[in-house]
């Protein structure tokens, strides 16, 4: 029998030390929850791309602390180990998807502000309850919203530089949403979001929550349906 792809990131795990041992540590964690059962050579770009792309923008808050480097140096090193002792090709990760993740994470700040996301920090877990007020407040106005619409959606164009034109996936309705000046400058065509949206009674549509933001590069595995965690 083959062995177990999170046995090979524990086996990889003694080599490490300092902040590469958190990072796998990390990795491990992530990995037992969801490729458990996996063997390594069943092992592949999915396995990485869902850690770095999908679970680092939800647990990083400052995209400027060099923390995400040291995972992206980290996982690539646990790549160059798997490529070299058990055959198994995996895509070493650049300066580019660096530059991605970073453009994610400040995406999620930007939004977390213009919808007066109270959360400051998952772990430790820290409120702003001035913000919490105004989120509330914010939401006791949904009386006067004539529609919503949630799911996933892909960014199709960037309007004006206060709008986005969304698709909604599966349905393919496309909607016109407000945002900030701030997100639109980050935000790219292609990008994928699982947000929720309400039309105004002047029929203008904008953001009431958004859950999840991703980089182009994880919609294959949203289409396949096995991201929705």
């Amino acid at each position: 029998m083959e062995k177990l792809f999170c046995s090979v990131i524990k086996e990889f795990e003694k080599k490490m030390s300092g902040d590469e041992l958190h990072c796998i540590d990390d990795f491990f964690d992530f990995s037992s929850k969801r490729f458990r059962f996996m063997e390594i050579n069943s092992a592949n770009n999915q396995c990485i791309d869902k850690f770095l792309f999908m679970w680092i923008p939800k647990k990083v808050t400052n995209s400027e602390d060099g923390q995400i480097e040291k995972y992206v140096k980290s996982i690539n090193s646990f790549s160059k180990y798997i490529r070299e002792n058990y055959d198994v090709i995996i895509d070493e990760k650049t300066n580019y998807d660096i530059s991605e993740i970073k453009r994610i994470c400040g995406i999620n700040n930007e939004f977390k502000r213009f919808l007066y996301n109270p959360v400051i920090s998952y772990s430790p877990m820290i409120i702003d309850f001035d913000i919490y007020k105004k989120k509330r407040n914010m939401l006791t106005k949904d009386m006067f919203f004539t529609m919503t619409e949630e799911g996933y959606f892909t960014l199709e164009e960037i309007f004006r530089g206060d709008f986005v034109i969304l698709k909604k996936m599966y349905t393919g309705r496309f909607i016109k949403v407000a945002v900030d000046k701030n997100i639109a400058n980050k935000v790219k065509k292609g990008d994928v979001l699982f947000a929720s949206l309400r039309q105004n009674p002047f029929f203008s549509w904008e953001f009431v929550e958004l859950y999840k933001y991703y980089s182009s590069n994880v919609l294959e595995y949203i289409k396949a349906n096995v991201t929705f965690w």
